[in-house]
């Protein structure tokens, strides 16, 4: 073992990078069954892989913490609508040939794999679905994003508070005291 380089065998970790159609973002159907909703929304991921953000009419930005996301699914293992008024605006049972199902995206997150909590999608145009799932849970699993330096946390924070700003492409005050908020 004297000839042994030290590190030949080490994992090289790979900077993330963003899929394009991430960044471009899809329109989406949000729906929701507690209280029964469904809105046209917008989805896109910051260039940093950071936050998965969405903006429906209002332009509100809501967004999800990337590093939150415990599974991505779709087909037949994404969440389907169980109210027929929303089965029904969605296209479930409009035809023998339609599969809705292959457009439903369910995104699980949550602080651990215990707590969890869902976001249903369904993509408006075809063939996104598989591609959003598969790239979503790349950027989830990624190791070097979760073993991130300080700075890189420092730029995520600053990445959260830019992607919030108001009409006037200003950060809202409020934004920043909810961020730093200790209570």
């Amino acid at each position: 073992m004297a000839g042994a380089r030290p590190g030949v065998h080490a994992l090289q970790l790979k900077p993330v990078t963003v899929h394009d159609t991430l960044k471009k973002g899809s329109k989406f159907i949000k729906w929701d069954e507690e209280p029964t909703s469904k809105n046209l929304v917008t989805i896109r991921v910051d260039a940093d892989g950071f936050f998965l953000y969405w903006t429906g009419q209002s332009n509100e930005v809501d967004l999800l913490d990337i590093s939150t996301i415990r599974d991505t699914r779709t087909g037949k293992f994404a969440r389907q609508p169980k109210d027929p008024k929303v089965r029904e605006v969605l296209g479930f049972g409009s035809g023998p040939d339609a599969r809705p199902e292959d457009k439903l995206v369910t995104v699980v997150y949550g602080p651990d794999m215990v707590n969890t909590f869902y976001l249903n999608f369904m993509v408006v145009q075809e063939d996104t679905a598989k591609i959003w799932t598969e790239e979503l849970f790349k950027l989830a699993t990624d190791i070097l994003a979760h073993n991130a330096s300080r700075n890189t946390f420092l730029k995520k924070a600053y990445t959260k508070l830019k992607l919030q700003v108001n009409q006037d492409g200003r950060i809202p005050v409020k934004n920043i005291i909810k961020m730093f908020n200790t209570d």
